[in-house]
């Protein structure tokens, strides 16, 4: 479990993204999808690329 993660709100188009603090250097890791059911309407956040969490 990676902790201490950002989320950051992208300029006008409220796009956002999950950063790492690293000595005070923020590195972008990937944007933040969005899932709906589409019968219920239960929502969930993911990361599709997990590349960069891994070290």
């Amino acid at each position: 479990m990676k902790l201490d993660l950002r989320l950051k709100v992208n300029g006008g188009g409220y796009g956002m993204v999950v950063r790492v603090d690293e000595k005070q250097k923020a590195t972008t890791i990937d944007d933040v999808r969005v899932a709906v059911c589409p019968e219920c309407g239960y929502t969930e956040m993911y990361l599709e690329d997990l590349t960069k969490l891994k070290s």
